[in-house]
């Protein structure tokens, strides 16, 4: 029989009930924590020399299979087949189809968030979508938010992903504005990233 214990507050015998183990390591063990995680995908393409501001790059950040970028003249959603490979593309005031980025050598970042990052940053896109396509409406496409210096494609990624805590351009400079190869330096640094996806450009 084990020797009895006795409560140091109130002097009472105490009976051994059951043993628990509450972590599987010693006390002197690395403690592991477990998150649950969600994953996006910034997709960073090559330049492209005969195109407006494209001689930079683009970029592009995807939720749950959906991408939004930010265009010359709209804040664009599509599928990441769309995006990719061409399609039909449903804008503000009219429906066309495009011939995606496959035309340029890419790369996609996959980064980790958890669930209420994940959130947040759903919320924001969205919320940049519909105030964009407002301005749209009302001006029957004559006007748009699209500025080089704050309000480009890759500027609105550093954007969001930094709302949510992600440095996504290089601390030493003013945050905007911040260019695709900018964007992909400070995200290939990140904790944050996963792996690497690669989109070679297809023939023409």
């Amino acid at each position: 029989m084990d020797n009895p214990l006795r409560s140091p507050r109130t002097g009472k015998t105490l009976r051994k009930v059951a043993t628990r183990t509450l972590t599987p390591m010693t006390d002197v063990g690395e403690k592991v924590v477990t998150v649950n995680r969600e994953f996006i995908e910034v997709i960073i393409g090559d330049t492209r020399l005969p195109g407006s501001g494209e001689q930079w790059g683009h970029a592009a950040i995807m939720i749950d299979g959906t991408v939004y970028l930010r265009a010359h003249d709209e804040y664009l959603v599509m599928s990441k087949t769309v995006y990719m490979n061409g399609g039909k593309l449903e804008k503000a005031l009219k429906i066309l189809s495009i011939r995606g980025q496959s035309y340029r050598d890419s790369v996609g970042l996959v980064l980790w968030l958890s669930a209420k990052e994940k959130q947040m940053l759903d919320v924001e896109l969205k919320r940049r979508v519909a105030l964009d396509r407002q301005l749209i409406l009302q001006s029957n496409g004559t006007r748009s938010s699209y500025s080089i210096l704050d309000n480009s494609c890759s500027t609105n990624v550093a954007d969001v992903l930094e709302l949510i805590g992600i440095l996504a351009h290089d601390p030493r400079w003013p945050p905007t504005p911040v260019t695709p190869a900018e964007l992909l330096a400070a995200l290939e640094k990140s904790r944050r990233l996963v792996r690497k996806n690669f989109y070679p450009r297809k023939p023409s």
